[in-house]
């Protein structure tokens, strides 16, 4: 009897390693024995090992056969709150009530900031809010703000409409399931998009939120350099009214600049109204 026992439990240890190699064999392209004694060895951190895993090919093709399948399209027409770290209960709160019992709490340095884009946003009537630089890392709050997915929220809300443009195809991604549909994705250069917005446009928008070009504390001006270029290439965009918010301009230990080094100083000779300096600064533009 114990004898039958052991060799029935080897079998199903035979086989449940079996099942584990060949999961492993379809993640990694055939390479599922030593991605097994990796992990069993632990010569490798498991976030190396998922992190190789996440980048080939197989696990890529997978990811993409199942988020282009059109069953269901519900995920496009509604917003994601778990996708974000958000509770369920949220779904059924008003924006101004998420933002400062759920939202607000996780934003870190950005929550002042955001707070007073939201105020100076309800004097707009369907607001329109264009971004640069998406949500790229759901539930990362402190680190990125997750500012498409609030400003889809309250567009929502509000019966307005967001465009967030990235050039990064991931973040795109990652913005495109965590909003509804009231968020349009452009995946492209933001300068040139911006500038084909403008030709467009046929009155100003309500808000432009620069978060694009990474900021490099050892050599900020690249990033500066490109957010400037963004706010020439939105002139046509920006008109009495509108709000414009760079994030990252007072980062420690670099101090007050940042990612809008050069545009403060053209704000300051446009006389916008400065609405808030912090890690964010936000003007709103007079005329």
């Amino acid at each position: 009897m114990n004898d039958e026992g052991q060799d029935k439990g080897g079998s199903e240890r035979s086989l449940n390693h079996e099942n584990i190699v060949s999961f492993l064999d379809r993640l990694s392209a055939g390479n599922g024995k030593n991605v097994l004694t990796k992990i069993q060895e632990s010569s490798e951190d498991v976030e190396t090992i998922l992190r190789d895993l996440a980048n080939g090919p197989t696990f890529e093709s997978l990811f993409k056969l199942v988020r282009t399948q059109t069953h269901s399209m519900d995920w496009v027409a509604k917003a994601d709150f778990a996708y974000v770290g958000l509770p369920p209960e949220c779904e059924a709160l008003g924006f101004r009530s998420g933002f400062e019992t759920q939202i607000r709490p996780r934003l870190g340095m950005r929550s002042d900031g955001f707070e007073v884009i939201f105020k100076a946003l309800d004097a707009c009537e369907r607001p329109t809010i264009i971004e640069t630089g998406c949500l790229r890392v759901p539930q990362n709050w402190d680190g990125d703000g997750q500012s498409t997915f609030q400003f889809d929220w309250y567009a929502r809300e509000r019966h307005g409409s967001v465009i967030t443009i990235d050039i990064n195809s991931e973040s795109i991604d990652s913005a495109r399931r965590a909003c509804s549909s009231v968020t349009s994705t452009v995946l492209n250069d933001s300068v040139a998009t911006l500038n084909a917005l403008g030709a467009q446009a046929r009155k100003p928008v309500s808000l432009i939120y620069l978060d694009s070009f990474d900021l490099d504390l050892s050599d900020p001006m690249p990033s500066a350099i490109h957010h400037s270029m963004e706010v020439m290439a939105a002139r046509r965009l920006i008109g009495p009214g509108t709000i414009l918010c760079i994030d990252d301009f007072n980062v420690p230990p670099l101090g007050p600049g940042g990612k809008g080094l050069i545009v403060d100083r053209f704000m300051e000779s446009v006389n916008a109204e400065v609405l808030y300096v912090g890690y964010q600064k936000i003007w709103r533009v007079q005329s």
